[in-house]
């Protein structure tokens, strides 16, 4: 299965203009695929936030109407196998108090 998130572009920029068009748009799926990623981990499901792709062609596979923009593909399934989890980056070198 591949869930394909889309912006509804047209919703957010009659809302809040061309900030709802370019960026709030944006941020509302990006809360939506975390959201998706978290659900299905939760009930023993692997994804992958797909980024890479020819939006056109995902707009005509999935019959998206003019002003809906697919922004990520998430594939989700049973793992075949558990790896060790990646290391993580230590958070002194992300962290920044008050100025970088």
């Amino acid at each position: 299965m591949v869930i394909v998130v889309c912006a509804n572009v047209e919703r957010s920029s009659s809302r809040y203009g061309e900030r709802g068009a370019s960026l709030y748009c944006i941020q509302d799926t990006a809360a939506a695929i975390q959201n998706i990623h978290l659900a299905a981990y939760a009930l023993g499901y692997v994804t992958c936030w797909i980024g890479a792709f020819d939006e056109a062609i995902a707009a005509k596979v999935i019959k998206a109407p003019a002003g809906i923009k697919p922004v990520a593909m998430i594939p989700l399934g049973k793992p075949a196998e558990k790896p060790s989890p990646p290391r993580r980056v230590q958070l002194e070198k992300i962290l920044h108090e008050e100025s970088f």
